[in-house]
């Protein structure tokens, strides 16, 4: 690797993989794949206190990381590497499928992602509960509850694959329920 003495954190596994596939190795993937897990797995390895840390990340990211970094003695540098939008378009006709049950999930894979869903279809159709909310972790399911989108599925390995099982987790067959939200029952 060209980077030298500079050590590298990944918050998850996917992102480490990415890093992999340039020759860069992640030192540090924390267990749980939320910003307050890279703090803690960072300063359990000790050496924060005046270490310069640069922060790649999203516009809209939350400041969980560069706070708790800093509050561990680091000198932290944002820089915003990409922006999250919203799709273009009139979300009428989505609005309709969810409200006529057409549609039997929707999966978040960040609060970005619940906000402009809401904007898309109005919160009359975001919060219905005719859908089975399915979210990639708890930092989404929050933002999701506070926007009044009752949460069905909650991953619990914050990934795609991880959102991915726990829908066919609640998705799965179930002989007495002719229900297509299986297990689950009825969302909402």
């Amino acid at each position: 690797s060209t980077l030298g003495a500079i050590r590298v954190a990944a918050i998850g596994p996917a992102t480490a993989a990415a890093l992999a596939e340039h020759g860069v190795t992640a030192e540090v993937v924390p267990p749980r794949f939320i910003a307050e897990a890279v703090v803690q797995a960072l300063a359990e390895r000790g050496g924060l206190s005046g270490a310069r840390v640069l922060l790649p990340r999203a516009l809209e990211a939350r400041d969980a990381l560069p706070e708790g970094l800093r509050a561990h003695g680091a000198e932290v540098e944002i820089v915003p590497v990409y922006r999250t939008v919203a799709a273009e378009g009139d979300g009428r006709g989505l609005a309709r499928e969810i409200l006529d049950g057409r549609i039997h999930a929707v999966t978040f894979t960040s609060s970005s992602t619940v906000r402009h869903f809401v904007e898309l279809v109005g919160r009359d159709a975001a919060t219905c509960g005719r859908f089975a909310a399915a979210v990639i972790g708890p930092v989404t399911a929050e933002t999701a509850r506070a926007l009044g989108v009752a949460v069905a599925v909650e991953a619990d390995e914050y990934t795609v694959p991880g959102l991915l099982h726990a829908l066919v987790r609640y998705f799965g067959p179930h002989p007495l329920s002719p229900s297509p939200f299986g297990r689950g029952g009825t969302p909402g």
